[in-house]
C-alpha cells in the first residue's frame, strides 16, 4: 500500500516547488474475512501510515527555507464511504 502526497507551489507561472511524498507499508492481515477486507485496505492500512507522514512532511519544504506544508489530517472512513457512494451510483470517485 502507497500514500502519495503532493504539493506544489508556483509564482507567475515559473514553479517555486513540488513536494512528493510516497510513504509504503506492507501489510500482514489475518483473520479479517474477505467481505471485511476491502475497509481495512481502504481506511486502516492509510490511517496506519498517516501519523508517520504527519510527522515527517516538516522538514522537505522548511529545509529549503519555504513556509510549511500544512495538511489537515485525513478522513479515511469519510473518503472510503464516499467513493463507495459514488461508485454505487456509476459516478466517478474522485477525492473526498
Amino acid at each position: 500500500m502507497e500514500l502519495k502526497l503532493n504539493a506544489r507551489a508556483q509564482r507567475e507561472n515559473d514553479p517555486v516547488f513540488h513536494i512528493e511524498l510516497v510513504y509504503a507499508g506492507l501489510f500482514q492481515i489475518v483473520g479479517v474475512p474477505e467481505a471485511e477486507m476491502e475497509p481495512v485496505l481502504m481506511i486502516e492500512c492509510p490511517r496506519f501510515l498517516f501519523p508517520v507522514r504527519a510527522a515527517d512532511h516538516r522538514g522537505p519544504d522548511r529545509r529549503g527555507g519555504f513556509p510549511p506544508f500544512l495538511l489537515e489530517p485525513i478522513d479515511f472512513a469519510s473518503v472510503y464511504a464516499s467513493r463507495r457512494a459514488a461508485a454505487a451510483q456509476g459516478q466517478p470517485a474522485g477525492l473526498a
